[in-house]
């Protein structure tokens, strides 16, 4: 495993390259299989829904990357003392333009479950999607990518929350110290997330 990983903040000129590598990323992924049904289709489907998150985290959050754009980590600030918003950073308009109805509805209730179950009690940075390219999984550059962050997290005293989409994950998660939360986010008639909370250390 190579740790000679530098990361680094995302600009407008990895756009291109981050949203390609985030498509690619979860053509494996089974909660993206449960959503995107046409494998036919799926590239083009991760682009709008992955490539929309992207926009979102480069506009009001955060994106990390490495040179050769081999994987990339998007934060979010959860602010729960902040005044509610509808605003969700333009998701719902490239999804409704990029997506049939069916996977919209997915979408939706995807949403509507992860929504109810995230964490309202405590100020966090929330991980909504980290991924490696296929070609450099296993190399270190995800653990590089978390651990750049979190080591940031740990000084500033900021928890973390995310929802692994796979046990393999959460062991590479919890080895960084997120710990399981007592409750998974079932997909009806598909897989579970598993919510997942770091208290600073």
């Amino acid at each position: 495993m190579s740790t000679n990983h530098r990361v680094r903040p995302a600009t407008a000129d990895d756009v291109a390259g981050l949203k390609s590598v985030i498509a690619a990323a979860f053509m494996g992924d089974p909660i993206a299989e449960w959503v995107f049904r046409d494998a036919d289709r799926r590239p083009d489907h991760h682009l709008v829904f992955f490539g929309a998150f992207v926009d979102v985290a480069l506009a009001g959050g955060r994106a990390d990357t490495l040179d050769g754009h081999k994987g990339l980590a998007l934060w979010l600030d959860v602010d729960v003392d902040a005044p509610e918003s509808d605003d969700d950073g333009g998701l719902g308009a490239a999804f409704e333009a990029g997506l049939d109805g069916e996977t919209l509805k997915r979408v939706a209730e995807l949403d509507d479950l992860m929504v109810a179950n995230h964490p309202h009690d405590r100020s966090h940075a929330y991980l909504p999607f980290i991924a490696v390219h296929p070609d450099h999984q296993g190399t270190g550059v995800g653990a590089a990518l978390l651990g750049h962050r979190l080591a940031e997290l740990d000084a500033a005293g900021r928890p973390a929350y995310l929802e692994a989409s796979t046990l393999r994950n959460a062991a590479l998660y919890e080895r960084l110290g997120f710990q399981r939360m007592p409750e998974t986010i079932d997909l009806p008639g598909g897989p579970s997330l598993y919510p997942m909370w770091r208290d600073p250390r």
